[in-house]
């Protein structure tokens, strides 16, 4: 028998029951489908093997899989546009007295405003204390020359209560609105922080609703409800409604898309799960190039705010293009309609499909029947919550490199969202630097995975951490000790910066997701996915209120947070190259200690449940 003899044998020997499966899908009918003893299809074993049957790459994937990926485009516009609504012009304190008198702005500023002070806020918090009324009836030059009769006490500038805003560039900005500077900065950053505040809620709970109620309710009604807090945002005339919808809208936002990612990574086969995940976060970058344009083109923050939320309308769409994950129907036992979505998905992708009967069938036996938990009291259940919320902080196996890996998240955010808006401060053109800005990260998405797969994951975020840190060091010393610094070079350093950044928060995410074993792996990356939360909080604060006192501490302190990750980064395990735990195995000294830490923490949560059940 000849080679290709041989080779032909070998390849009928490894032909699976699912190899025919497929073959009747491409080329079969319906009744050719062989049905084992229980009427389902036979070799069809898992979800994966569903997937193969209708072709992950048909058209009906790629088009279900775009539209999901595409969802991501408009989270930008509410996530890094505060810049843009609430752009700060020139201001200086309003004399009221002056301004009914009809002087003119320059007139004002010569007599009232201490502009030649060397101290920022003086100049545009504070007027001289002077009494204008006399002011007025001597008249400009008269008072101009007279100082001290118009003085009160000493004239000393003191704080003003409003202010006038040059709004030649901006027609409103919220800024000017609602008066968001000197004593009141901290509510302009708190507008962008709110952002922030509702997708660490969206984390929170978004989650467990669609593991009740299934992915697509959630997404259609969190795109609904996002355009309705948008509108309501740009409509209302009160601050602290506009903070409470600006909560809301990124609340929403990231309930469709957490949706629309766990639909992508239920509905790819594996071997696309990587690619996916790879290129995933390219529509936020586009969405990221395409903020400054709008801003550029609309200027009145009410109509701007509406122009972010417009885009959210085409994503009703979502109702006729997503149907419901058929991995999460197969969960809950409604297999029929998981079936008839995968027959559909056949008939587009040019697929034979099986009986329904039989598809149902196949999908019953995939499912692992479960022990039936004994009901918990209300505080049973409180404490088996917070025992798990800690767990990993209370094994002494995970708690080291869960609290490393606390930090590295809390910091990558910091600086992320930090160097992301912090053109203010680097005296910029917004409109370049947000535009630069998102296309630098493009190329990071590429460079994480090359990285990582060469120096491994504790090298390369260590890496990245650093260069960031250098580069956002050297702009702080640049703003310390120069008077004027090339815009060029500015920009050229913050992109540096930026793609470091942006590729330690890839890194970061996949390390975290190797260092823990399959039961803790979520709760591991959903914890530290809030600790990113508090550190983007945190970062407009530190833009406005520490940028406006020092104009290069902002930088300093994102260098000095990157350098501080960089050090604890090297206290993690290397996971390259090594097989990813499922259950935590561990040395039998190590399984043993553990047991024994478990077994005092069972003691206690059933001395308490006694406790409770006493009462």
């Amino acid at each position: 028998m000849g080679k290709s003899g041989r080779k032909e044998e070998e390849k009928e020997a490894e032909r699976t029951p699912m190899d025919d499966v497929i073959e009747i899908c491409k080329n079969g009918t319906p009744d050719q489908f062989i049905l084992d003893e229980y009427g389902s299809v036979a070799g069809v074993e898992t979800f994966e093997d569903l997937l193969e049957m209708i072709n992950p790459f048909g058209r009906w994937n790629i088009i279900t899989l775009l539209a999901s990926c595409l969802g991501v485009i408009v989270l930008p516009f509410q996530a890094i546009t505060y810049q843009f609504l609430g752009d700060t012009p020139e201001y200086w304190c309003q004399v009221d007295a002056l301004t009914e008198a009809n002087w003119t702005q320059q007139q004002i500023i010569d007599l009232a405003i201490p502009f030649n002070s060397s101290d920022a806020d003086e100049k545009k918090c504070k007027f001289f204390n002077y009494n204008y009324t006399t002011a007025v009836e001597m008249g400009y030059e008269s008072a101009i020359e007279s100082r001290d009769e118009i003085s009160v006490g000493d004239g000393a500038p003191i704080y003003c209560q409003s202010r006038h805003f040059n709004v030649s560039h901006y027609s409103s900005t919220l800024v000017a609105e609602w008066d968001l500077v000197c004593e009141r900065r901290a509510l302009y950053s708190t507008t962008q922080s709110a952002s922030q505040l509702g997708v660490l809620i969206g984390v929170l709970s978004f989650g467990y609703f669609m593991d009740i109620y299934g992915r697509r309710p959630i997404i259609l009604m969190n795109v609904v409800l996002s355009v309705v807090a948008g509108m309501a945002a740009a409509a209302t005339p009160v601050l602290y409604l506009y903070i409470i919808f600006k909560i809301l809208v990124s609340c929403f936002n990231y309930g469709y898309f957490t949706g629309c990612f766990i639909f992508m990574m239920e509905m790819c086969s594996p071997s696309q799960r990587s690619s996916i995940g790879s290129v995933g976060g390219i529509p936020w970058s586009v969405g990221y190039m395409i903020v400054p344009g709008i801003a550029y083109l609309i200027r009145p923050w009410r109509w701007l705010q509406v122009a972010y939320t417009f885009p959210t309308i085409f994503f009703f769409s979502f109702y006729w293009l997503l149907p419901e994950s058929p991995r999460w129907l197969i969960s809950q036992g409604r297999y029929e309609e998981a079936a008839n979505i995968l027959a559909k998905a056949a008939k587009v992708n040019g697929r034979c499909f099986p009986p329904i009967g039989a598809v149902v069938e196949s999908m019953k036996k995939m499912m692992v029947q479960k022990e039936e938990k004994p009901k918990e009291n209300l505080p049973q259940r409180i404490i088996s919550a917070l025992r798990h919320f800690f767990i990993l902080v209370i094994k002494s196996k995970h708690r080291k490199n869960i609290l490393i890996c606390y930090f590295c998240w809390f910091a990558v955010s910091m600086v992320y969202y930090g160097i992301s808006l912090n053109s203010g401060n680097l005296s910029t053109d917004p409109y370049m630097y947000v535009f630069l800005g998102g296309l630098a990260e493009i190329p990071s998405y590429f460079l994480t995975w090359a990285m990582i797969a060469h120096l491994g994951r504790r090298l390369s975020l260590t890496t990245y951490y650093v260069v960031c840190g250098i580069t956002i060091c050297i702009i702080a010393i640049l703003l310390a000790t120069q008077d004027e610094v090339s815009f060029g070079l500015l920009i050229f350093l913050s992109l540096v910066g930026k793609i470091a950044i942006v590729s330690a928060f890839h890194v970061v995410y996949i390390y975290t997701a190797e260092l823990f074993p399959t039961q803790y792996r979520s709760l591991a990356v959903g914890e530290s996915s809030m600790m990113a939360r508090v550190g983007s909080i945190t970062s407009p604060y530190i833009n406005d209120i520490l940028g406006e006192a020092i104009t290069w501490g902002p930088s300093a302190l994102f260098a000095v947070m990157s350098a501080c990750a960089a050090s604890m980064s090297l206290l993690l395990p290397e996971t390259k190259d090594c097989i990813t735990e499922t259950s935590g195995a561990a040395s039998p000294a190590k399984k043993d200690a553990e047991a024994g830490d478990d077994a005092k923490i069972e003691m206690k949560s059933a001395k308490v449940n006694a406790a409770f059940d006493a009462d």
